[in-house]
């Protein structure tokens, strides 16, 4: 069943939804593909802003639609940007991107509460995903640089100063991208990618030419809104991403993985307002690293926990970084992120815990 792509009324407010794919341009997996330009606010009559970005994110969507439709046969429809809209331009914008082998799927609900918050809200589907597991085959760290760059465009249209959050992957995205922009204003990090440790043995063979179109089976249902099966190129990508110390410049393919200097020195370069959640048991990111990120953050911070702390201690940060323990269940990674999931099942019985946890940081930082 094809899902529509639509736009309703809701109250006084535009809610924006649609069922898209990405953009994708192929070159060799790790060429040096240019960064998109940096990003402008607005330079229109103000009155007209909110207009041209609403025009922007539709025609954006309709690009990923046609795209998402070819390759996939409808399948993944579900996977598509999703754009939750006001008829004005906000104060603030919220830029949300997704993790790797997902999709804006994930931000669904995330969206939804900042929506609810005040906030003008657009997501972007990252290339190579969305669509065809092989795709990730093929893709570039840089391509992925580029279409943050399209979604901060965008979110400067709608929003007079932007907010950049992330799941996984998406959070070194969004890292990246306060780096190289300091007119991001805040941070939203969920179970954000700094270090993988699982995959970190896997990095120079998942990087070798012949084995970047081989894959690893997830053990999951198959699923519209998530790949099944995670190419070993992705996984290259993430590492060349991370490796080369977030948002400096040129994306080179390192022979060694980045050391802990690189990681605090990124943090201390952040001067804007962070928000986080973590699991310790976490078996896709470091949750060693997301503390050790935290802990050297110049700006306000606050990191929501899952699972049992090591040594069942209490975690204190030298920066004074708020530290808001949920619970010692420890939630998969995945489930950090959504309220429900109604395609695997997946529920975090804490998602509103969390949610009151981020309104109170916002209204008190922003």
């Amino acid at each position: 069943m094809t899902m529509p792509h639509f736009i309703c009324r809701r109250g006084t407010a535009f809610l924006l939804v649609a069922c898209v794919p990405m953009v994708m341009g192929f070159g060799n997996a790790c060429a040096q593909d240019p960064v998109a330009p940096a990003y402008a606010v607005c330079n229109a009559r103000v009155d007209r802003c909110m207009e041209l970005g609403r025009i922007r994110f539709e025609q954006y969507q309709q690009k990923k639609i046609a795209e998402i439709r070819q390759k996939s046969r409808n399948y993944r429809l579900p996977s598509s940007p999703i754009g939750f809209l006001y008829p004005r331009r906000t104060e603030y914008s919220v830029l949300l991107i997704h993790g790797l082998n997902d999709s804006p799927f994930y931000m669904g609900d995330l969206a939804a509460l900042l929506y609810e918050e005040g906030f003008n809200v657009v997501s972007i589907l990252l290339p190579g995903h969305g669509t065809d597991t092989r795709e990730l085959s093929r893709v570039t760290a840089e391509q992925w640089r580029a279409e943050v760059e399209t979604g901060l465009r965008i979110a400067s249209f709608v929003g007079r100063k932007s907010i950049v959050g992330g799941f996984s992957l998406g959070g070194a995205l969004a890292i990246d991208a306060a780096l190289r922009h300091p007119e991001i204003h805040a941070l939203l990090l969920f179970a954000p990618a700094i270090r993988l440790p699982y995959f970190d043995a896997l990095y120079r063979l998942a990087c070798l030419p012949v084995l970047r179109g081989l894959s690893i089976n997830a053990k999951m249902p198959v699923n519209p809104v998530k790949y099944k099966y995670r190419m070993m190129n992705g996984i290259c990508q993430v590492h060349r991403l991370l490796n080369n110390q977030l948002g400096q410049g040129e994306l080179k393919d390192a022979e060694m993985d980045a050391g802990p200097e690189m990681l605090y020195e990124s943090a201390a370069r952040l001067k804007v307002p962070a928000f986080g959640t973590m699991t310790y048991l976490d078996q896709r990111v470091s949750a060693k690293a997301i503390l050790d990120f935290f802990g050297e953050l110049d700006a306000p911070a606050m990191l929501a926990t899952f699972g049992p702390a090591p040594g069942d201690r209490t975690v204190r940060l030298s920066n004074g970084a708020d530290i808001v323990h949920i619970s010692d269940q420890d939630l998969p990674h995945s489930y950090l992120v959504r309220r429900t999931n109604r395609y695997n099942g997946q529920a975090n019985p804490y998602f509103d815990v969390v949610a009151q946890k981020l309104r109170g940081f916002l209204t008190k930082y922003l």
